[in-house]
């Protein structure tokens, strides 16, 4: 059906713009050009949707405009195009001025009051060119050279450039300053350290970006080599948290997470709002175990609004103020639960993996006896986050849910199915692995002949992962439980690049030498005796981890420690175990650690909900764990104990056949720590040995 020509006494157009063909054989009717204003002269109507009584062919309103079908074809509604797009009156720049562009003689026409009297707005509905991608006007290069500055400013927030005015100020000072002639290198990778730091602390680049700033600047400043530090970005401790990563991936795949999670709710009910914040608290500190602390997070949070929103939509208007501090519990539940959760495995959570890539503890520190030695702070932090969240959230709530939301979200589900099981049984082989690798794998007792000491964690982890990839889906015919597209697309590759930064900061405090300044100035610190030490560093780091991500805290302090332990001759781990495990004692800010992050995009709860739980959470949290933290380091790792051997590293001490008493034991042996004179070590008693020898 052809339309018909709205007047005949209107010129051929032939208008062509970034929208497509406006017209081709004069203007029909049928599309009102909505939002389209002209400059037209005084007089000229006003509405520009007036639609003429002579326009007979057949309309169907869309969206935002009017779908004609004539000889052309068929036209998708289309959104109206802006009039100085459309007539080439005018063009708007970036710096928002209004210029004059070239315009036709048909774009004349069209803004003259005699087009406005002879013919009301009726226009072909034609469909843009697709193929073409709408740019927007930037303006010349010049004019985007000029505004480089203001959209800089426009992207960055001031806490951020401020953060990158205090990195590069302290960098520069830090250059022009030398430490001790005695270590030329050293002032360069503080430098360095406060540039990383003070980006890391303020966010003023994502904080795997800032990672990299090791890499880039440790070779111009010479500190070491690009192949040595590119060597650090990825070692065991990277490709135990990557196989880890993948069995995560697949768990979330298969809907294994929300089995589990809704077959804890039907088994306890959801009558009760206390025992249901305490479910998934205690759900997401089982998942963070044996997934990363983050993934846990993020696996439960969506289901947990799911299960919010339906006992919104069936809540009495009384019930309003409850159901809100309910909904704060719960969320706090599953990112507290998940920070807890994530202290008890080496796997848990980043910092656990900082800790124990440290060139000082490498192989000193596996799954089973860090399990072992975490577990029970593990267990501790989350009866008293649940205490607290309890006391200052729940008590008083008086709420009945609906069950018909889990039931349904259950029925959905299906039955269980052989995915779910292939990915069970392949988390149970990791989880055994890690448990039994020293007492068995590397047992050359049971293992004899074959001599299998060489195996760690991260063979564990990569070898359950590989099965993913050869168990077929029952589900997905044809592919195994898990494809790499899908392991690419959600592997945090950030969160390895970030750990990698941390290990490359370490390596660069040695080859510099920065480790033994800092250790000779800091010395004195371990002379308060261990459990003053213990408390003193679970709160100072306490402390520092609510500014900044818990990953990033931990690649700042944990090389420190380090220095001033092999400085000192005090066991490293009586000063990494505490600062590790605080570096989870995030409760207080969303920006303190990843889960906490993940509730608080919610927008379900404020920062002073965070405030209210973790203020007293931190406070009692500090108390308790420091003592924990200091009896389980005795019992699993003897903290107390000289220092070791397996920490006497070539370039920093020497392990010499000196008899004497170290804390109340006798040894035969005994680390002495190197003093820079060649030939010469002192003692951790102080006394100076020329010429040692080897035991």
């Amino acid at each position: 059906v052809s339309p018909s020509i709205c007047s005949s006494k209107l010129p051929p157009l032939g208008l062509t713009t970034r929208m497509g063909v406006f017209a081709s054989r004069g203007v029909p009717c049928g599309w009102p050009l909505s939002g389209i204003v002209f400059s037209a002269p005084a007089g000229s109507p006003a509405n520009m949707r007036a639609e003429d009584s002579r326009c007979s062919s057949k309309r169907s309103q869309g969206n935002g405009g009017v779908s004609l079908k004539d000889d052309v074809g068929d036209h998708a509604p289309q959104a109206s195009p802006p009039a100085d797009e459309l007539l080439g009156i005018s063009s708007a720049t970036g710096d928002g001025d209004t210029r004059p562009v070239k315009s036709s003689p048909e774009a004349a026409f069209l803004a003259t009051s005699e087009f406005h009297a002879k013919a009301p707005l009726c226009v072909d509905a034609v469909t843009p060119d697709q193929s073409k991608p709408q740019e927007a006007n930037l303006g010349s290069l010049c004019q985007q050279i000029r505004r480089l500055g203001k959209d800089w400013l426009g992207m960055n927030a001031r806490s951020q450039i401020f953060g990158l005015i205090l990195g590069v100020v302290s960098f520069l000072i830090c250059l022009s300053v030398e430490l001790d002639e005695g270590y030329p290198k050293a002032n360069d990778m503080l430098a360095i350290t406060l540039l990383v730091s003070c980006f890391w602390v303020f966010e003023v680049l994502p904080l795997p970006i800032t990672a990299l700033f090791p890499l880039v600047l440790m070779p111009f400043a010479e500190v070491m080599k690009s192949t040595v530090a590119a060597t650090s970005y990825w070692g065991w401790v990277q490709m135990l948290f990557f196989g880890a990563f993948l069995v995560d991936i697949a768990v979330e795949k298969v809907d294994l997470h929300k089995r589990i999670a809704l077959n804890v709710l039907l088994l306890v009910g959801v009558k009760r709002p206390w025992l249901v914040v305490l479910c998934f608290l205690m759900i997401s500190y089982f998942l963070s175990m044996w997934c990363s602390n983050t993934a846990a997070t993020v696996m439960l949070v969506p289901f947990a609004t799911g299960l919010l929103d339906s006992a919104m939509q069936d809540a009495r208007e009384v019930d309003a103020a409850n159901l809100r501090g309910f909904s704060v519990a719960v969320l706090l539940a599953i990112a507290y639960g998940s920070s807890c959760g994530g202290i008890a495995t080496l796997i848990g959570t980043p910092p656990n993996g900082v800790v124990a890539a440290l060139p000082m503890v490498t192989g000193a520190i596996g799954s089973a006896d860090w399990f072992q030695f975490a577990a029970p702070i593990s267990l501790m932090a989350a009866i008293l986050a649940f205490t607290v969240i309890y006391f200052v959230f729940v008590r008083g709530i008086q709420l009945e849910l609906d069950s018909d939301s889990v039931k349904a979200a259950y029925t959905a589900l299906g039955p269980f199915n052989r995915d779910e099981l292939a990915v069970a049984l392949i988390q149970l082989i990791q989880f055994v692995g890690f448990l039994i690798r020293t007492d068995v794998i590397n047992n050359p007792d049971i293992t004899s002949p074959a001599d299998l000491q060489g195996v760690n964690d991260a063979t564990i982890a990569c070898g359950a992962a590989l099965l993913l990839f050869f168990v077929p889906s029952v589900k997905r015919p044809g592919e195994p439980l898990l494809t790499w597209e899908q392991a690419q697309q959600h592997l945090p590759w950030g969160v390895l690049v970030l750990m990698g930064g941390g290990a490359a900061i370490a390596r660069g405090f040695e080859d510099s030498q920065l480790t033994k300044y800092i250790g000779q100035k800091l010395a004195t610190t371990v002379s308060m005796g261990r459990f003053g030490l213990t408390f003193f560093l679970v709160t100072i780091v306490c402390l520092l981890t609510e500014v900044t991500s818990n990953t990033a805290t931990a690649n700042i302090i944990l090389p420190i420690l380090a220095s001033v332990a092999a400085e000192t001759l005090t066991h490293p781990l009586a000063l990494l175990l505490p600062a590790t495990v605080a570096c989870s004692f995030a409760f207080m800010l969303p920006a303190a650690t990843p889960p906490n992050s993940v509730v608080f995009a919610t927008r379900r709860l404020s920062i002073r909900d965070f405030l209210k739980a973790g203020i007293i959470l931190k406070f009692v949290a500090s108390v308790f764990g420091s003592v924990l933290i200091y009896l389980m380091g005795s019992a699993v790792y003897g903290v107390d104990d000289p220092f070791p051997e397996w920490a006497c590293q070539k370039n920093k001490c020497r392990w010499v056949s000196v008899p004497g008493s170290i804390n109340g034991v006798q040894v035969s042996s005994q680390a002495c720590a190197l003093t820079g004179v060649v030939g010469m070590c002192r003692l951790v008693d102080g006394v100076v040995l020329w010429n040692f020898t080897a035991p």
